[in-house]
């Protein structure tokens, strides 16, 4: 199944009619399990090799927190929805991942993605990029992200 979603990178926040902020607590266990503190609800998901979700469960802070232990990398990220067009979410990172502002544009076919023109205020297209996905940038190192982040940023 092919991923109806565009990502940009963008600067910062500012400007921007966002909804209020969902903040993730996201911990990856290996390639198909993660955990999250969604707000104050704690989640395992179980992904396939391409990233897709393929179960979600809720599950106790107790089991959370033993499987924080188990856990190589930490992702922090508020989570924002663009009030004009909820088509649009927005990932603002914290962390390691300080820096990264990433926005998803979600589509409902391959022709609305195809016809869609990026907003003026979008940077660069990351699709294809580690940055795409928290997946893919939980195996960065501290260098190879701040290396990652400086193609699409020019800073």
């Amino acid at each position: 199944m092919r991923n109806l979603t565009k990502r940009y990178i963008i600067k910062s926040l500012d400007g921007l009619n966002l909804s209020n902020p969902i903040k993730y607590e996201r911990y990856y266990i290996n390639d198909n399990l993660r955990i999250q503190k969604k707000n104050n609800k704690y989640e395992k998901e179980i992904l396939d090799k391409e990233n897709n979700l393929v179960e979600k469960n809720i599950i106790s802070e107790k089991d959370f927190l033993e499987l924080k232990e188990k856990a190589y990398s930490e992702i922090i990220r508020e989570s924002y929805l663009l009030i004009e067009d909820n088509r649009i979410s927005i990932k603002k990172y914290f962390g390691r991942y300080l820096g990264l502002y990433r926005v998803e544009v979600s589509f409902n076919s391959i022709d609305e993605e195809k016809a869609y023109v990026k907003e003026s205020w979008m940077g660069k297209e990351i699709t294809d990029s580690p940055l795409a996905f928290d997946k893919y940038l939980s195996k960065l190192s501290e260098d190879e992200f701040k290396k990652e982040l400086k193609k699409y940023t020019n800073n």
